[in-house]
């Protein structure tokens, strides 16, 4: 009787631990992406209480994924396409607003200039992630073959572009600028698609459900620490350099080729949608869904 008495007070203990606490919003985000500066940005100038919010944080947007539709986090910034292939697989998970704009390029090895010299040359993705699926765009819209090579995390990525084993990538600001001056960034996404959706922000569908205060607190928040970041560049600059120890020009640049923008425009949802199927194309997912089914607003 005693051991089945400790066995359950373990078990209880257990369980109030992983037990998400109703009264604080968990949020995801994704350590090296420039996508949750404004969170950052909010939180340091109490924009946002910091109270209310519980951080985890991962490297990759699969891993941010992953704690979302298991429910170990109530909302993530991360890539898009992930919550689409959720929402297609019947995960219960919506995107609530738009937030991290553009961000993403093309950056090659030393001999390749420009897009020309791409045409059959292997360029190195996450598979299933805005950098996988914007590459496939480019190759659709600049009718320019690619070998799409596919790896799990960015430092993997940035190694296999360095040893020569691919010949490009499809990256992200700030990492796209950490490599030698003598790689070449030839493209960037945003030319073809000024204001493209990148990174969103997505909730379970239970959080929206019970947390909803919570929710529409931090999208007020988040929106506010947004407006003043575009208010004042001079202000994401500093910020940038605060909480990713950049140093000029990469803040400068980094600022200029990624933009903040919530909501949840008609124009990128079809954006959005057009990306999904692709990769319908890719075999990533089954069945078509609409955006009805994609979407949330939290009034």
């Amino acid at each position: 009787m005693k051991k089945v008495l400790w066995i359950l007070l373990i078990f209880l203990l257990i369980l109030s631990c992983t037990n998400i606490k109703k009264d604080k919003l968990y949020v995801g985000i994704i350590k090296p992406s420039l996508n949750h500066l404004p969170f950052d940005f909010g939180l340091a100038t109490e924009f946002l209480n910091r109270e209310n919010y519980i951080i985890r944080e991962f490297t990759s947007g699969w891993e941010t994924n992953e704690a979302l539709i298991s429910g170990k986090i109530d909302i993530a910034i991360m890539p898009f396409t992930y919550t689409w292939l959720d929402i297609a697989n019947d995960k219960k998970v919506k995107i609530i607003s738009f937030l991290e704009r553009e961000s993403d390029g093309i950056i090659t090895r030393p001999e390749i200039k420009d897009i020309d010299q791409l045409n059959g040359k292997k360029i190195g993705v996450l598979k299933a992630s805005t950098l996988d699926i914007f590459a496939e765009l480019f190759s659709e819209d600049h009718n320019i073959k690619l070998e799409f090579i596919y790896f799990r995390t960015p430092m993997d990525m940035a190694v296999a572009l360095k040893s020569g084993e691919i010949d490009a990538l499809s990256y992200y600001v700030p990492s796209i600028f950490k490599f030698p001056s003598s790689y070449n960034i030839i493209h960037w996404y945003g030319n073809d698609h000024p204001l493209h959706t990148c990174c969103d922000i997505s909730a379970t569908e239970n959080a929206i459900k019970t947390k909803t205060d919570l929710i529409s607190e931090f999208l007020n928040g988040l929106n506010s620490a947004t407006s003043e970041l575009n208010k004042s560049p001079d202000t994401a600059y500093k910020a940038i350099e605060e909480f990713y120890q950049l140093y000029p020009p990469y803040s400068k640049q980094s600022l200029y080729h990624t933009k903040y923008i919530m909501g949840l425009d008609e124009k990128m949802k079809e954006f959005e949608l057009r990306a999904f199927n692709k990769m319908i194309d890719k075999g990533y997912a089954e069945n078509p869904i609409i955006p009805e089914n994609v979407y949330f607003e939290i009034k």
